[in-house]
């Protein structure tokens, strides 16, 4: 049986249960936070568990290295919903040590790309349209400085409120110990 066939399963002995009852909550975040994290495994569970946020608590925004490469992509597109539709007042940047986006080699992912049996001339037409693959892909050297990039890039944003708090932090993706980046 596949993973996909498995998750099925259990979703449909899931929903008849009525497991789903104890998840119940709003749209609106009770604690008027959104955190924008990394979406690395270990902190699935690990991230909601080492600061007390439970279901319906916070907007959670991951990607790949808690990162935003676009001031007008989907990611500030979130937040800005959250600030405005969803009553979000401060926002949390929290990426964390040992992060896959650190020194990542944009080069050795393109050559897995074509490897994996993406067209080269797709990859060139993507150069053509615009899409730079090495600033689009690329990672960080150092999280200290990614967090306060994007924590700068959200403070600075021309349709993010002032009085909407933004703070930095990385966490230990081992204990779950938080420490700031920003004041």
């Amino acid at each position: 049986m596949s993973q996909i066939e498995k998750i099925l399963r259990f979703n449909r002995a899931f929903v008849e249960e009525k497991a789903y009852e104890k998840y119940h909550t709003t749209k609106y975040p009770s604690k008027k936070i959104a955190i924008l994290t990394c979406m690395d495994t270990r902190l699935t569970e690990l991230l909601p568990a080492a600061l007390n946020v439970q279901n319906g608590d916070v907007k959670m925004i991951k990607n790949a290295g808690a990162l935003i490469t676009n001031p007008f992509g989907s990611v500030m597109r979130s937040l800005i919903v959250a600030i405005y539709e969803l009553g979000v007042e401060e926002i949390l940047v929290i990426n964390h040590y040992d992060c896959g986006m650190q020194n990542l080699n944009v080069q050795a992912l393109v050559d897995k790309m074509t490897a994996r049996g993406v067209d080269p001339t797709q990859l060139a037409l993507m150069q053509y349209l615009g899409v730079d693959m090495h600033r689009w892909l690329k990672g960080f050297e150092n999280p200290c400085d990614s967090v306060r990039e994007t924590v700068k890039t959200i403070r600075t944003h021309p349709l993010i409120p002032q009085d909407v708090a933004v703070y930095g932090f990385l966490m230990d993706p081992e204990t779950g110990r938080l420490d700031a980046v920003t004041p």
